[in-house]
């Protein structure tokens, strides 16, 4: 009798561990598309890192509405205007850049709407450089919904 009971409760434990997701009523997130993401909600920005040298040091994020991601580490850092993308080669639908000149070097980053996709781009300068290209190079791509894209 004794086993008849062990095993009852034995099945009745393992039935009751089913590992299966909610379906409660209000927790209908599984059932929503992804939220597109406005060039409005997108924009780089500089964070400042203190360190034990004299040297200025800066974390750059992509903020995707409310998500935000490490694209970068530069010297110098600080938020550029849209009147001021052409003179860093940075091209008129750009959407957000930041960048910043140390010690005889630059490095700068932008990020544009390309084929439907966000793209951070990174280019540098220096002193000494033989031609003035920033030769912007793709750091990463992002979906509109906020996804790593890779290629």
């Amino acid at each position: 009798m004794k086993n008849i009971f062990f095993i009852l409760f034995a099945c009745l434990l393992f039935a009751s561990c089913k590992n299966e997701p909610s379906r409660q009523k209000g927790n209908d997130s599984m059932d929503k598309p992804a939220q597109t993401i406005e060039q409005a909600d997108v924009f780089l920005l500089c964070q400042e890192v203190t360190g034990e040298t004299d040297a200025p040091a800066y974390e750059v994020f992509l903020q995707l509405a409310d998500s935000k991601v490490k694209v970068a580490d530069i010297l110098n850092c600080e938020t550029l205007t849209p009147d001021a993308f052409e003179q860093y080669q940075i091209p008129a639908n750009g959407i957000s850049a930041v960048g910043g000149w140390w010690a005889g070097a630059g490095d700068y980053l932008y990020v544009v709407e390309e084929d439907g996709q966000y793209v951070v781009k990174q280019g540098e300068m220096y002193e000494g450089k033989e031609d003035d290209n920033f030769f912007y190079k793709v750091m990463a791509k992002y979906s509109k919904e906020g996804e790593l894209v890779n290629e």
